[in-house]
């Protein structure tokens, strides 16, 4: 868990709020005390899977989207099952 003092946030916002993005804990000192701690906010587990797919090359050519899945009956085979999964949510 990295430390920052309140000048270091201030002066690097956009650096350390990246680095929260990307899963990191960061405390915010004044004063030597700690005061915040700035943490990733809670993602659904729909986000983290994909995450990982993502991270692990999993995904269809990197386009974002996971290509038909044999094991689910697709009646629609020419399109991804993502896009099913991206309809049924809105």
């Amino acid at each position: 868990m990295e430390t920052v003092g309140v000048k270091e946030l201030r002066d690097h916002l956009g650096r350390i709020l990246r680095e929260v993005e990307r899963g990191r804990v960061i405390r915010v000192l004044r004063h030597g005390k700690e005061v915040v701690q700035l943490r990733p906010m809670e993602t659904s587990s729909a986000r983290e899977v994909l995450e990982r797919l993502r991270q692990s090359r999993q995904l269809d050519g990197g386009s974002g989207r996971i290509g038909p899945v044999k094991s689910v009956k697709n009646r629609m085979p020419e399109k991804p099952v993502s896009d099913f999964v991206g309809e049924d949510r809105r």
